[in-house]
Parts: C-alpha cells; structure tokens; sequence
C-alpha cells in the first residue's frame, strides 16, 4: 500500500479533496506538506498510525458508517484548509498586482509630468546646440573652401594639422546632437502614449 492508492481510496469513499490533498505532495508556505497533514487527520479521525497500511486496513476493517463519519471529518478539515491557502495564495497575488499597479501608475505620473512640463533648460538648449552647429558647420567648410580658392597655403597648412581634433571635436559634438534629438523622440512618444 501506498499513498496514490490510499488517496483512490478516499475518492472513491466520496473524499476527493483529502484524496487528492495525500496524492499530490502539495508543500505548505510553513512547511511540511498538506499530504502530511491530511494522512495525521484522517488517521486521528479514525484512531489509528499515521501510515498508509494503518489508515487502509482501518477503513476495509470497521464499519462502513464509521469509516464514513471519520472521512468525512477529515474530509470537511480538508476543505476548510484548502481554502484558507487558496485564500492566503490569492491575498499574496493580490498584494504583489497592487504593488506592481501603484510602481506602473507612479512611473506613468512622473512621465505625464515631465512631458507636461516640458525639459526646461535642456529643451531649449538642446535646441541652442542644434542651431550653433548648423551655423558653425558652414564656417569651417567656408575656411576649407577659402583656402582651397585663394591658395592660402599657411591656412591650408594648418586646418590639415588641425584635422584629427576637428574629427574628434565634431564627432564629439554630433554624437551628443545625436543623444539629445534620440532622447527627445523618446521623451515625445512617451507624452503621446501616455
């Protein structure tokens, strides 16, 4: 005898819960298993060792309303406690949906917000650094171009030199252009979504 049989046992003595409780192993949040303490149920309902053997020569050995009362009690305790885990289960599911909810609203609150006040000083700077480079842009290329036409050979000379930081310095300066105008378009679908 073991335990599967001893829980198709109890289903077919019209115990599904207790039946299916000592099948399944089910672990306890305060340890121990719901198998564990139904079989000590069932067996303290019926007078006898808590093991599969006693609990099954105890229900094929005494009278059928005996059995069945003892059953039946274990039964109802079955119930009541499988309920009160579902319940703790679903208060501890409930407890972490309103934690993720109020992190979700808190975080679509500080995003209204800001699209709503706009990104002050960085907004408009952002913009200020747009438009400086556009008009600083023209006028290296206007060097370039002045010395190339007028053969100023010593201007040439040194914006070849100065070539590597110009590289550096513009790459530089397009790349935070490039942050600033990607972040906006994230700060802008963010006001739209939200």
């Amino acid at each position: 005898m073991d335990w599967k049989q001893l829980a198709g046992t109890l289903i077919a003595k019209g115990a599904p819960t207790l039946g299916q409780l000592i099948g399944e192993f089910i672990p306890v949040p305060f340890g121990g298993s719901l198998a564990t303490w139904a079989l000590n149920k069932l067996a303290e309902s019926l007078g006898v060792e808590a093991t599969p053997e006693a609990v099954d020569e105890a229900i094929n050995t005494r009278p059928a309303s005996e059995v069945n009362a003892a059953i039946e009690s274990a039964e109802r305790e079955a119930i009541a406690r499988w309920q009160a885990l579902a319940d703790i289960a679903k208060a501890q599911a409930d407890v972490g949906t309103a934690q993720v909810v109020a992190v979700n609203d808190a975080i679509k609150a500080e995003t209204n917000a800001r699209a709503a006040s706009g990104d002050g000083l960085l907004g408009q700077w952002r913009g200020f650094h747009a438009w400086e480079l556009t008009i600083e842009c023209p006028f290296w290329s206007a060097c370039f171009i002045y010395g190339i036409m007028f053969g100023a050979g010593s201007v040439i000379n040194e914006l070849s030199l100065a070539t590597p930081i110009l590289t550096i310095y513009f790459g530089a300066r397009f790349g935070v252009l490039g942050v600033h105008v990607w972040q906006g378009s994230n700060e802008r679908q963010a006001a739209i979504r939200a």
